[in-house]
């Protein structure tokens, strides 16, 4: 229950000479038994609490095995009692000293919250939340209470409980301890659905970025030549984006010229003129499904801009204004499932920024972060795609790529090295009228 409770109480229940954790991550109150499927259950009269020796009783009372490459770790249920022998507080406690894994959240039978319970509340867990340490994930559980037991396997991981236990009068127990086999998260790899990215040397080209399971390897697969107007600029061609339904990309040249690869299904070239206000430049791009749309920003503005192709002419119109100016990019990523549109900058009138807008109320425009256009630790000058849910962020200048938490611009971990690619576009596949 509480802290002060735990100091101020006087004896400690037999298990209570272990050690309290911490760690990061959560369940999901109100699910069912787990979140993965139970793989074994059994009412086999084995002693107490689990934990007894091969054969002492049904399978689950077997003793709890990982595998070589698992760690062991076992959470117990414990209680203090004052110099009366009045419970004074309960709670679940580490017993394997590993810092592995930590309970966040348990309710007792009356569906009370453990750690905040009125007075006199059972001390009986029967829905328990936990989380293991960065890194880490719990692929096989096993719960037992009340000479009962499940274990639970998800190669996913594992993050909360609802008690399936039962005594042996048939009603449902609580929950004694818990005994996990906690396992490294796998190594973090590109997608396998391809990016698409325009490549920085000549010849330019439209690559697909994408990691092969089978060969354990990154495939950069040109999808085919493109045009480039301005060859001593490196830059350029940029602003590539990907209409998944319609198997079209988008790119642009230096001087605003709006160009797209496949609409003949022959990965042809079609050009449709200038497209920003004044000849700007295009460094980044997205197309929004929802209106059929190439989104730009012009180099050095501060107004996200449409632009419609249809009949071989495209026509433009102003998004909306920006609550910034003198953006340059970097790149921009739209979350279809959240219709939120990302944008990372080189320079605005705030610096190097990663901003998003709400393209449902545009409107509603919001600075993440702020930091340096060359930073390792925040989407700021980045190339930026989604995948699968999640957004990607690429050094054009060194090729690194990561992964990013969108609600503070931060990165992860430095995921892969690739060629160099002046721009992104999101993940999906296509089919061509001729094979390649």
């Amino acid at each position: 229950m509480t802290e002060d409770a735990k100091k101020d109480s006087s004896s400690i229940d037999r298990r209570t000479a272990l050690k309290s954790v911490g760690a990061a991550g959560f369940g999901l109150l109100g699910g069912s038994a787990l979140t993965g499927p139970a793989a074994a259950r059994g009412n086999g009269g084995g002693p107490p609490n689990g934990g007894g020796p091969p054969g002492s009783g049904g399978p689950c009372f077997k003793e709890f095995e990982c595998d070589e490459e698992a760690t062991y770790v076992k959470l117990e249920f414990v209680s203090e009692t004052d110099e009366d022998g009045n419970v004074v507080d309960c709670f679940f406690l580490e017993e394997t000293d590993t810092d592995l894994v930590s309970v966040t959240y348990w309710e007792d039978k009356d569906g009370n919250d453990g750690d905040h319970a009125p007075e006199g509340a059972a001390c009986d867990p029967v829905y328990v939340e936990f989380e293991y340490a960065d890194g880490f994930t719990g692929t096989v559980v096993t719960a037992y209470g009340g000479r009962d037991c499940d274990t639970i396997e998800d190669e996913d991981g594992v993050s909360s409980y609802t008690s399936g236990l039962e005594n042996p009068g048939g009603q449902q127990a609580g929950i004694s301890n818990l005994q996990f086999c906690v396992e490294d998260l796998p190594p973090e790899v590109l997608p396998e659905c391809p990016f698409y990215g325009t490549t920085r040397e000549d010849p330019t080209a439209i690559n697909s970025i994408l990691y092969d399971a089978g060969a354990d390897e990154i495939i950069e697969t040109q999808v085919g030549d493109i045009p480039d107007d301005f060859p001593g600029d490196s830059n350029y061609p940029n602003g590539i984006a990907f209409d998944d339904p319609g198997d079209v990309w988008y790119f642009a040249e230096k001087n605003g010229v709006l160009k797209t690869m496949n609409e003949d299904g022959t990965l042809g070239i079609q050009e449709y003129g200038v497209v920003t206000p004044g000849g700007e430049s295009i460094a980044g791009a997205a197309f929004w499904d929802e209106t059929g749309e190439y989104l730009f920003i012009p180099q050095g503005g501060d107004t996200l801009w449409a632009a419609e192709i249809s009949g071989g002419d495209a026509e433009t119109r102003v998004v909306t204004a920006l609550d910034w100016s003198n953006i340059t990019l970097g790149d921009l990523a739209i979350d279809r499932d959240e219709e939120t549109l990302y944008v990372s900058t080189v320079n605005s009138s705030a610096g190097s920024i990663f901003f998003s807008v709400d393209l449902d109320d545009t409107d509603d425009q919001e600075l993440i972060v702020s930091d340096n256009a060359d930073s390792t630790e925040f989407a700021t000058g980045k190339q930026i795609a989604f995948a699968e849910g999640t957004l990607w962020a690429h050094e054009a200048e060194g090729g690194d790529w990561w992964t990013v938490d969108v609600s503070d611009g931060s990165m992860g971990d430095m995921v892969a090295t690739t060629q160099e690619y002046t721009d992104l576009a999101r993940c999906g596949f296509f089919e061509l009228d001729e094979p390649l």
